[in-house]
């Protein structure tokens, strides 16, 4: 199997926590706030676990210091924050019986509660998303109990009809109060449509909600610490990482023994379907599980070169699209035109990027139309997917 395919959790090495290393002078972390509302200002001295940027909508999660420090930096997308002292906000209450109000506790201690419904059938997924990112096998593994906490406190908030834990073939993983369900370890088994036909034999079926479990663990620690969860698992190569969020992913890629060259590319998360990076500032998000390092002697790169139509993308896609229509559209600015292609069903396991021989940014190009087509108010279909 080429094993940029396969999704078997690799041997459990140990965590390597940031602060016990050498940085060289205080942590300074950058958080991304964009379209939030900054809570702060600059020269301010805020508390590790204090909100610093809230969604006046209510929509998306709020986001909080994972440090104390002095906010140095406040722009439009991020906000930066300088290590200082050992303040630490007051404890969350979570004491709330009322579903409503338990899942806007989540939202307002930085969990993204949007899709979670009443009534839902609830998967909780344990496939590593791409090759690499396996740090599920260590949350489960040794947290089973914060897990625990998180699944009662969800079953409270949605009174789910059931519960199921997606894991891969051979991994003898379990979460109380949850059924167990194999899948093939192979991607792009582990995305969350496939994983919900797996399970439930149908496409996108509305009354599934699908939780990563990294999430889970993020909920239970949450509760369990009545404040946000303001660590993360990030593996870099073969080293995990228990880090604040916001570490600049630089910090990170130095500790984990890359150095990088001209043209090589950092990305938050993996190869397929992860984001580079164009400053080593940039800090790592609350869901951020891997950083993956593409040499550029070793890695073919994108361009914008034309489709030349041999159809290879269009014979891989797993939602039977065709990208290389949709994303012709989507480069010269026809967003409205890629609906016609079904954009919406597109899945985003970047496939379509890997097999194409005319090396096209062909997963750019569709979140470029999707980010573009979600900002008109007529497709609230494509804006629950941001």
């Amino acid at each position: 199997m080429n094993p940029l395919f396969s999704l078997t959790p690799s041997e459990r090495g140990p965590i390597v926590n940031t602060w016990e290393q050498e940085l060289g002078g205080p942590l300074v972390i950058s958080l991304e706030i964009t379209g939030l509302t900054p809570l702060v200002q600059q020269n301010e001295q805020v508390a590790k676990a204090q909100p610093v940027a809230n969604d006046p909508a209510g929509r998306m999660p709020t986001v909080h210091s994972s440090i104390s420090g002095t906010v140095t930096d406040i722009k439009k997308d991020f906000i930066t924050i300088r290590e200082e002292g050992t303040r630490v906000a007051l404890p969350s209450d979570f004491s709330s019986t009322n579903p409503r109000t338990m899942l806007n506790a989540l939202r307002e201690n930085g969990i993204n509660i949007r899709g979670l419904k009443q009534g839902c059938t609830l998967i909780i997924n344990g496939m590593p998303h791409e090759a690499g990112m396996d740090g599920h096998r260590f949350l489960i593994e040794e947290f089973n109990d914060v897990m625990t906490t998180g699944l009662h406190y969800l079953k409270k908030a949605l009174s789910p009809k059931a519960c199921t834990l997606a894991c891969p073939t051979g991994m003898d993983w379990t979460i109380p109060g949850c059924t167990g369900h194999e899948i093939i370890p192979v991607f792009p088994n582990s995305l969350p449509e496939l994983v919900t036909k797996a399970i439930t034999g149908k496409e996108f079926p509305p009354e599934v909600c699908v939780m990563d479990v990294a999430t889970l663990y993020r909920i239970g620690r949450t509760i369990h610490g009545r404040q946000p969860a303001t660590l993360v698992i990030v593996k870099v190569g073969n080293t995990p990482f228990l880090t604040p969020v916001g570490t600049p992913v630089g910090v990170l890629v130095k500790l984990a023994g890359f150095r990088l060259n001209k043209h090589d590319r950092v990305i938050l998360g993996g190869p397929l379907t992860g984001e580079a990076v164009y400053s080593l500032k940039h800090g790592v998000r609350p869901d951020t599980q891997a950083i993956t390092v593409l040499k550029a002697d070793k890695d073919p790169t994108v361009k914008d070169n034309p489709c030349v139509g041999c159809g290879e993308c269009v014979m891989h896609c797993p939602a039977r699209l065709e990208p290389n229509m949709i994303s012709r559209h989507a480069e010269f600015g026809l967003y409205e035109n890629t609906q016609a292609y079904n954009i919406a069903s597109c899945i985003e396991c970047g496939l379509c990027g890997y097999w194409c021989r005319a090396q096209r940014p062909l997963l750019q190009y569709i979140r470029l139309a999707k980010k573009e087509l979600a900002a008109k108010p007529i497709l609230e279909d494509l804006r629950e997917q941001q």
